[in-house]
């Protein structure tokens, strides 16, 4: 007798031990399956990109218009911009605070505009000196619920000999003295 309850002991342990492989096995499954819808999903979160290079018209005003297309899947709602331009050499408030708010949705591979317009006044009859322009984007996923913030650093190289010169991205060695920039004037914000 003492043979079939080893025997038995020796098949329940095989069972358990089995049974515990097979558990952990799924657990792992499962982790693995979640970990990679969330990144699907996250991977499909709308994101704005320029859809061309930025454009600026001087005539009796200043004229910047930047066209933005959302390249992710997901479309974004709630799209708003905090727009700031300040002069290139840091010692002077800046020149505009624009803030935008868009109504409409914007579907996937939808471009919306932003214009931004200021007086030549605020600037002096002559040449203009470059000045940077950064672009805080937040918007919603209406899908998740999920709010997303992006910034976007620009510089615009200033008019020079009453020709308007074009805007360019704000080299990497730049954006720590931008950033320092924005919060000692306070625009910097939480979600910047």
């Amino acid at each position: 007798m003492s043979w079939d309850i080893r025997k038995r002991d020796w098949s329940g342990t095989v069972v358990t031990v089995s049974t515990a492989i097979f558990a952990f096995v799924s657990l792992v499954s499962v982790f693995i399956s979640v970990t990679t819808w969330q990144t699907q999903r996250e991977a499909a979160r709308p994101y704005f990109t320029f859809k061309e290079s930025p454009s600026v018209h001087q005539t009796d005003k200043l004229s910047f218009e930047f066209k933005f297309n959302n390249v992710g899947t997901h479309p974004a709602t709630n799209l708003s911009s905090k727009t700031i331009v300040f002069d290139e050499t840091m010692l002077q408030q800046p020149v505009l605070v624009d803030d935008y708010t868009v109504v409409n949705d914007i579907p996937r591979d939808t471009t919306t505009s932003l214009l931004l317009s200021m007086k030549s006044t605020d600037f002096s009859p002559a040449d203009i000196n470059p000045q940077f322009i950064v672009i805080c984007l937040s918007y919603t996923n209406p899908i998740t619920g999920k709010l997303y913030t992006q910034t976007l650093y620009t510089k615009w190289a200033g008019v020079i000999a009453q020709k308007p010169q074009p805007i360019i991205h704000v080299e990497a060695s730049e954006k720590q003295k931008i950033l320092d920039y924005l919060k000692s004037h306070q625009l910097l914000t939480s979600k910047n």
